[in-house]
């Protein structure tokens, strides 16, 4: 998707939704866990989403943000897979689109996410849940770290 004058308020409504994300995993399970509300949004529409503003225009989109959070809603549903089919399951249509999106290389330019599906679509539940961490770590909380820094 190209985030456009005529997308930016999609983008913006993708943005509420993923800080309420954030908001819900820091909160609700100090990290991953079942249920995290990843809002209405459509996330496979921003993974890989350029902002395209009018020349001399800024939008004032935080392009990494959108990327991050919207690949972190996936692997929620990710994780919701295993907590309820106890395996990843290829008959839930997200699962199905998450894989086909990974082995498009949507996920390339964010390599600890990248590395949470491949581990996700594995079968170590451990070093899925292990990598789980390292993404809310390194994307969530750091993203609250640097509100912090300003």
């Amino acid at each position: 998707m190209h985030i456009t004058n005529d997308t930016l308020r999609y983008a913006q409504d993708a943005i509420r939704d993923i800080l309420y994300l954030y908001v819900d995993m820091v909160s609700s399970y100090g990290g991953f866990g079942h249920g995290l509300e990843t809002g209405r949004f459509s996330p496979f529409e921003f993974i890989d989403a350029k902002v395209l503003p009018p020349p001399g225009y800024t939008f004032e989109l935080d392009e990494a943000l959108l990327h991050a959070g919207s690949a972190i809603a996936i692997l929620c549903a990710v994780s919701d897979c295993w907590d309820e089919q106890e395996s990843v399951s290829f008959n839930w249509p997200i699962i199905k689109a998450a894989r086909e999106a990974l082995d498009a290389g949507r996920f390339d330019h964010l390599p600890e996410i990248k590395q949470a599906f491949l581990l996700g679509f594995g079968t170590d539940l451990a070093a899925f849940t292990k990598q789980l961490e390292v993404v809310y770590q390194n994307h969530v909380l750091a993203y609250f770290r640097s509100l912090s820094d300003v």
